[in-house]
């Protein structure tokens, strides 16, 4: 499918509208903007692009993709399915100020050039989609942390008490532990 439309080619829809409902292959360009990409299913993209006044364009479309990423846990890879809402309006390069002060509530896009390219939009839509913890299944319903020699992840707030005995240790052998028994109550000496 193309996401790339002359605006003459739009103005011959039927009504006006052209619906929408392809897949379409972006793993290239998605994994080139983002590096932690491992995979990239087809984009399911089904709506309809609306065509008012021969200068607005009303883009409403569902986005169907499955991403792969390594786990923020583990590193393992975790297939993420997400369905992202996109609206957009675009304005033909021609529109006049009373076409973008009509759509006030809305945040418009004017076009540079009698063309509707919806490619870097979304791209730009699935890749803010991603959230920044990703984790399997397992790993939301477990406590298991990755571990290693004389290191260990917990959770914060999460003691051991080995942990706490070796603080013990650690403060008494200080070179600052002989400075505890000093009496440093100022106050006696503004008295004096």
């Amino acid at each position: 499918m193309k996401l790339k439309w002359s605006l003459a080619e739009l103005h011959k829809q039927p009504a006006g509208i052209l619906m929408l409902d392809e897949k379409v292959d972006m793993t290239d360009s998605l994994k080139k903007r983002d590096t932690e990409l491992m995979d990239v299913s087809l984009i399911d993209i089904q709506g309809t692009i609306s065509i008012e006044a021969y200068s607005r364009y009303f883009v409403d479309l569902t986005l169907n993709v499955i991403l792969t990423l390594p786990s923020s846990r583990s590193l393992k890879p975790v297939k993420l399915d997400l369905t992202i809402p996109f609206s957009e309006v675009y304005l033909a390069p021609e529109a006049g100020q009373t076409a973008v002060e009509t759509l006030e509530d809305e945040v418009v896009f004017s076009l540079e050039q009698d063309i509707l390219d919806l490619q870097k939009p979304i791209e730009d839509t699935i890749l803010a989609a991603i959230p920044m913890k990703v984790l399997s299944e397992d790993e939301k319903t477990s406590n298991d942390f990755p571990t290693g020699n004389d290191w260990e992840v917990k959770l914060e707030g999460e003691t051991d008490s080995s942990n706490n005995k070796d603080d013990a240790d650690t403060s008494e052998n200080s070179p600052f532990a002989i400075l505890k028994d000093l009496d440093l109550d100022f106050s006696k000496d503004e008295n004096e």
